[in-house]
């Protein structure tokens, strides 16, 4: 490449991103000094920005543009703006609603991102392009880092302005009650949510943070483990597939005790790796740390220990470690670790054993076969559920291509762990439902393999299957990275012109939060009595409401916190199934309380009130909950008084 070839294009892209950025600044401070609102002025601004810099790319860059196409520049450029706008509008909302700066301090940072993003994104995809004109999308390492630190940065500021779905704030309510054990999973989430929300307060932001820790263990593990099996190429690879596939993509926003199953899940995994293949016998401890901490956040982390010991039991060379005392200790230091939750179930009966034994093998029928498959689609993605199907439907030819007993030793082994709950879950689904989450950590010992031998590289598997996920993957990638930021985005902004969905757990809680907070607060000044609030949908709305208004206690400095926890429960009151909040708040201790039913049918209020026998105290009310100025859902409210007669 000749230097003034190479000058020409630096110049052209520095000039047209920064002009681009001035003029996306300009008509934003002009739009905001006409009355436009903040968003609204960074749209059009950011728009401005787009078409100038555009212009400018084509005029000065017109020999790199036409040696890529000018339908692929464009498409390619488009595709860039479109990831800046959704990380753009993430940094602009986090710093005006979580850092409370003013839209004009706060549009500086979002303007440099996108136009950073632009820039780095349309160098890398649209004009530094492979000498057969490819993509670089996954050939280089540094489109690679390029990738993951937009999917981090994407779910770090975006992922803090939505709402909690209802399984976090549930998880929220077990740090409020804190203890060494609960109904229906281990308490680990519990202290994890304790901690972040003890030092930042009761936040989205503070609940979640364990959840971004949970990822980046979970990463760090599964590099060391792809670097160990094979190179710093395919270790930068999984990386890649555990910042972008939607079953990792989501654990790092999300936290529920599958994300914290899937760090200890991937450390036990590489112990054990570092234990048996490579016969590093240290590793023992790592192991039994990350099996221990994995039965305190879930017990599916059972079934891992079960695939080492199949494992062990299939290959002669490695029964030897039946003999040998490290593989023990692991055990021992395991059941220290997880012994809180035993003595917890020895002391209530053994209910959460039974509940997660006997309770999932007596639920009713329900052949879910075909949504198990729907989930594993939907964690992996088609195209790596394809991916993960040629290593499976080639396993004999790789384990033939492995020239070392090493490398065939590993391949066994990481097959085996993967494989074993694969298959228990398919078992399973023929009769008994399943969840979305359980089948995301059970990839963590193939996602080595897929990266290898299907993402575009020195390794290839043969057949046309193949050939086919290696072409899907950088589309994949771009759509995955756009649909998750127009999903947070209208998660947490809302698009102009387009409605939320009506009654989705979590939308607009705050408003709902709010309106009880009010009607709740207005009847203990007119009577001098605390209602008990009520809410029906199980433990779904009373996980909710609780989060939302302790949120806005901490907010309005009221220093009502304890009230609120104590003063907030779930549907069991009226017969129904609230899990933890009936062990937090049996109803022999509410007695003669006033109860303010809430719920989203009002004859579903009139029904309850009827069959349970309780007095009215005045009519069944409307409350319309709204999310930036749309409505998200209509709940109903009633005041009732025991039955005494």
């Amino acid at each position: 490449m000749h230097m003034p070839f190479l000058k020409n294009r630096v110049n052209g892209h520095l000039i047209g991103s920064l002009v681009g950025m001035c003029a996306d600044l300009a008509l934003f401070y002009f739009s905001l000094s006409r009355g436009c609102a903040p968003t609204n002025a960074h749209l059009l601004g950011f728009l401005a920005g787009v078409l100038l810099t555009y212009m400018i790319w084509v005029t000065i860059c017109r020999e790199q543009v036409c040696r890529t196409g000018l339908l692929r520049a464009l498409s390619g450029y488009l595709i860039m703006q479109l990831l800046a706008l959704f990380l753009r509008a993430g940094v602009f909302a986090f710093l005006m609603q979580i850092m409370n700066c003013a839209p004009e301090i706060a549009i500086i940072p979002a303007a440099f991102v996108s136009a950073a993003v632009t820039l780095i994104g349309a160098w890398l995809t649209i004009f530094d392009r492979a000498s057969d004109g490819s993509s670089p999308l996954i050939h280089t390492p540094r489109m690679i880092i390029a990738v993951i630190t937009y999917a981090v940065l994407l779910r770090l500021f975006c992922n803090v302005l939505v709402e909690l779905i209802y399984e976090e704030a549930y998880y929220w309510n077990y740090a409020q009650h804190l203890d060494i054990g609960y109904l229906d999973h281990p308490p680990m989430v519990g202290w994890l949510i304790w901690a972040f929300t003890g030092l930042l307060g009761d936040t989205e932001f503070a609940v979640r943070l364990g959840s971004c820790l949970c990822w980046c263990i979970m990463a760090y593990y599964s590099y060391k483990l792809a670097e160990a099996v094979f190179d710093e190429e395919v270790a930068l690879k999984v990386l890649l597939l555990a910042s972008v596939l939607p079953g990792f993509f989501s654990f790092g926003m999300i936290i529920l005790p599958d994300t914290l199953l899937l760090a200890c899940w991937a450390g036990a995994l590489y112990y054990f790796y570092r234990l048996l293949i490579e016969d590093k016998r240290k590793a023992w401890l790592g192991a039994g740390i990350f099996m221990g901490l994995g039965l305190l956040s879930k017990y599916t982390i059972c079934l891992l220990g079960a695939g080492v010991f199949t494992f062990i039991l299939m290959d002669s060379r490695y029964r030897k470690w039946l003999l040998r005392p490290e593989l023990y200790f692991s055990v021992l230091l395991a059941i220290i670790f997880f012994s809180p939750v035993i003595i917890w179930n020895a002391r209530n009966g053994w209910v959460s054993f039974l509940f997660q034994s006997a309770g999932r093998i007596n639920a009713k029928f329900d052949f879910d076969l075909p949504d198990l498959l729907g989930t594993i689609l939907f964690l992996l993605t088609p195209t790596g559920a394809l991916a993960a199907s040629a290593i499976m439907w080639h396993r004999r030819a790789m384990h033939a291509e492995n020239q070392s007993m090493h490398d065939r030793n590993a391949f066994s082994f990481l097959l085996t762990t993967a494989m074993l709950p694969i298959a228990i879950f398919f078992f399973i689904s023929l009769s008994k439902s399943v969840k979305t989450v359980w089948t995301a950590p059970l990839w963590l010992g193939i996602l080595p393999y897929v990266a290898a031998y299907t993402l575009p590289g020195k390794r290839k598997l043969p057949g046309s299957l193949a050939s086919f996920v290696a072409r899907a993957w950088p589309g994949t990638i771009v759509g995955t990275l756009i649909i998750y930021g127009a999903v947070l985005n209208y998660s947490a902004l809302g698009f102009p012109g387009v409605p939320y969905p009506r009654f989705v757990p979590g939308v607009g809680m705050d408003s709902l939060a709010a309106q009880i907070e009010n009607i709740a607060g207005e009847f203990q000044r007119r009577t001098n009595e605390k209602p008990l609030v009520v809410c029906m949908e199980e433990n779904k709305i009373a996980s909710l409401v609780t989060f939302y208004r302790a949120k806005l206690n901490g907010i309005s400095g009221r220093g009502n916190k304890a009230n609120i926890i104590n003063n907030t429960t779930g549907s069991h009151f009226f017969g129904g199934k609230s899990l933890m909040f009936a062990y937090w708040h049996p109803t022999e201790t509410h007695k003669k309380r006033v109860i303010l039913l809430i719920g989203h049918k009002a004859e579903q209020l009139e029904r309850k009130r009827v069959q349970f026998r309780t007095d009215p105290i005045g009519d069944i009310r409307e409350m319309i909950v709204y999310k930036n100025g749309k409505v998200t859902g209509h709940y109903f409210y009633q005041f009732l008084q025991e039955n005494m007669a």
